[in-house]
């Protein structure tokens, strides 16, 4: 498996998705705007997006894998009666959960927002009962993901979230141009698109027989390994997505702040699912191969490259995002009912979140290497301490700065939790930095720093040059391309010059030894 190639792929499908994705935002500003109904709408979706994101996006993947792993060298029988007794018990737990927040969901949604009004409780529990299903489907799909990506197949599972957007953006076009309700087409799009993203993701690993048998449930050892991991990574995988629910608590006070935060949160999470979600999902499956192998040489060196990679694109995403976040935002979602006081808080809200950008990496790398050596428990309490210092933070920060130290504390907590992870992986000797990889990372720290310098001098003189204007879309998006191409070619050329790249290695083609020490270096 070559890491980069792999990476490369699931990167594209994942922009992919994220452009449309950025179309389906889009309309959505469009339509909605940060108004209380874009709010109840949102808040309505991230309730099974929270779920989806703790079973689908980690917790399925990071316990299932190693022990798949384990099991394929070992016996084809036990192997398919692992994944089905553990196909069905997962089913059974969504399903329990599915009717039980069904039941209540008026006061989930309640507790959830406080500030809202009780007719915009009884809006948002009724399009949040809509879309809660998706959470089965979606979590079945990612069930059937993890064991394509555990034998080397990443492409189809990086290309599912295309099918969500795809059906949003069809939804909303109907029901605008059919003057439909445009929340309630939109929720049942929900529902249809993760019926879709199931059937396909059954149906392409049923080619590649991957079979679930007709079997008699049991919990055999396997099996409740897999749920001894599985339950602490709900936790452990999925505290960003437990403090931003947190952080709506708060926000549901302040009329659109939780649109903003969500406008500014899609366009953070667009480095972090092209570059982070791409690396940390190979870099799983790398890892416990090797450590299933005893192969200490290419754990270290895959999880030097992984970090460096990530470190890079995040680095290079948040001066980006530092620099020209008011026209990243003016240029995606300024129109409709979408206006410029919406664009100031947004962009406000993006620079506070690209302050934790790296820490976000770092914590879903850091993470990997825990889980690919079984260990739960001490991601899990470290987890924990960051949901604290986060609630704390908001108490702290919300009273003064409104909603952008909501998204502030998401960043120092996420920060904490990133330094915690590292100290522990240095004590249980998982991995830490030698002399060679800190003197990288800190010519990596330079480079963003020269490249920050560079585009905020390009940046100004944009603003401040009397012959160019930035009025209408073409203007704004052209220089937005300008802008962070300059971004990115700048950092190249820094990184040649502190030889953190070798133009040897990219005109060969050797795109493997990127950030890979030589041997006689």
């Amino acid at each position: 498996m070559n890491i980069i190639k792999s990476f490369s792929l699931m990167s594209f499908l994942t922009l992919l998705s994220r452009i449309l994705g950025y179309i389906r935002d889009l309309f959505f500003a469009f339509i909605f705007g940060a108004s209380s109904t874009g709010d109840s709408f949102l808040l309505a979706f991230r309730l099974p997006n929270l779920f989806r994101r703790l079973f689908a996006e980690g917790a399925i993947s990071n316990a299932f894998i190693p022990i798949y792993l384990d099991l394929k060298k070992k016996n084809k029988k036990v192997l398919e009666a692992f994944s089905t007794n553990v196909c069905i018990l997962l089913l059974a737990i969504l399903l329990f959960i599915i009717i039980l927040a069904e039941i209540y969901m008026f006061n989930i949604i309640k507790f959830l927002a406080p500030g809202f009004s009780e007719n915009l409780i009884n809006k948002t529990s009724f399009l949040a009962s809509i879309m809660f299903p998706y959470l089965v489907f979606i979590s079945l799909s990612s069930f059937f993901g993890s064991i394509l990506n555990a034998n080397g197949r990443y492409a189809l599972w990086a290309f599912s979230p295309i099918i969500l957007n795809s059906l949003m953006i069809a939804g909303m076009s109907l029901s605008y141009f059919q003057s439909l309700i445009s929340e309630i087409v939109l929720a049942w799009s929900v529902i249809l698109s993760g019926i879709i993203q199931f059937l396909v993701m059954f149906f392409w690993s049923y080619k590649n027989k991957i079979r679930i048998k007709n079997t008699k449930l049991k919990a055999n050892p396997e099996v409740r390994k897999f749920f001894k991991l599985f339950l602490p990574n709900i936790l452990a995988g999925g505290v960003l997505q437990l403090n931003q629910f947190v952080g709506i608590i708060f926000a549901s006070s302040i009329t659109g702040a939780i649109s903003w935060l969500y406008y500014a949160d899609r366009i953070v999470q667009l480095p972090l699912g092209i570059f982070v979600v791409s690396i940390s999902t190979i870099l799983l499956t790398m890892l416990s191969k090797y450590e299933s192998e005893n192969n200490k040489k290419e754990l270290k060196e895959k999880t030097d490259i992984a970090c460096l990679l990530m470190t890079a694109f995040t680095l290079i995403s948040m001066i980006g995002l530092f620099v020209i976040s008011d026209l990243i935002v003016d240029t995606l979602f300024r129109r409709g009912q979408f206006g410029f006081g919406d664009v100031v808080a947004t962009s406000d809200a993006l620079i506070m979140y690209a302050i934790g950008l790296p820490a976000f990496g770092y914590i879903r790398i850091f993470s990997v290497i825990f889980f690919s050596k079984k260990n739960t428990k001490t991601p899990f309490y470290i987890s924990t301490i960051s949901m604290l210092t986060n609630f704390l933070f908001l108490i702290f920060l919300t009273n003064k700065m409104g909603h952008l130290g909501i998204a502030l504390s998401l960043s120092l907590s996420g920060w904490i939790n990133a330094v915690l992870l590292y100290i522990f992986l240095w004590k249980y000797s998982y991995w830490s930095l030698d002399k060679i990889f800190f003197i990288k990372l800190l010519k990596l720290f330079f480079c963003a720093f020269l490249s920050y310098i560079v585009l905020s001098i390009s940046y100004m003189f944009v603003l401040y040059v009397d012959n160019f204007s930035l009025d209408g879309f073409t203007p704004k998006i052209i220089t937005l391309i300008f802008l962070i191409l300059i971004a990115s070619i700048t950092f190249l050329i820094f990184s040649f010059i502190f030889k953190l790249i070798k133009s040897n290695d990219i005109k060969k083609m050797k795109l493997k030894n990127i950030f890979k020490e030589k041997e006689n270096g």
